[in-house]
């Protein structure tokens, strides 16, 4: 009598406040539930808007400059001309890095099967709806609708990724013409 439930039976009883261990799942089941994948959205996420925040900042510096900028721009020479490249590339390259931090942060989300796991398929129905749906799931079908919602995650991920791979490589160059545009800059201002 002392043994617990765990120890006498082959499955415990579970309990709301008590998950069920891996071991105790089906591997598959195991596998699909304990898929971490909203981690990756949220860091993705993070590291758009930490490149959104950068470009900010580079344009206040420029701005600040504009002054400085405007007298080079009418200043004849070659610099001139150096400074205005620059100032083109850096705008177009710039504007095609926020692009691609926005597509980061807001994909087109593709198509996908209606799942339950999803807060939108579960959204479009009414409560009492929705309850008898999940009630009425044996394993099997619970484990087909989470395996919807990871696949749709997990295509999410990789288009986010995506996006965010080539607004990185971007940011480098813009990060590049930026500090060349801001040496040449502070360099005239100190000595003209």
């Amino acid at each position: 009598m002392g043994k617990s439930m765990e120890q006498t039976n082959s499955i415990p009883a579970f309990l709301p406040d008590r998950l069920p261990m891996v071991r105790h799942l089906d591997p598959a089941a195991a596998l699909a539930f304990r898929t971490p994948l909203m981690e990756h959205f949220l860091s993705a996420d993070g590291k758009a808007a930490g490149i959104l925040t950068l470009m900010g900042m580079m344009f206040t510096v420029l701005a600040r400059l504009g002054t400085a900028v405007d007298q080079l721009l009418r200043s004849g020479g070659a610099l001139r001309y150096i400074v205005l490249a620059l100032l083109l590339a850096f705008a177009a390259m710039a504007l095609t890095v926020v692009m691609f931090c926005f597509r980061t942060i807001a994909p087109r989300f593709p198509k996908a099967p209606p799942s339950l796991a999803f807060f939108g398929d579960i959204a479009s129905l009414s409560r009492d709806e929705y309850v008898r749906r999940v009630r009425s799931l044996n394993p099997q079908q619970a484990l087909e609708q989470i395996l919807n919602y990871n696949h749709t995650t997990a295509t999410i991920c990789a288009i986010k990724s995506n996006h965010l791979r080539q607004a990185l490589r971007l940011f480098k160059g813009v990060a590049g013409v930026w500090l060349v545009l801001v040496i040449i800059v502070a360099w005239r201002m100190f000595h003209p």
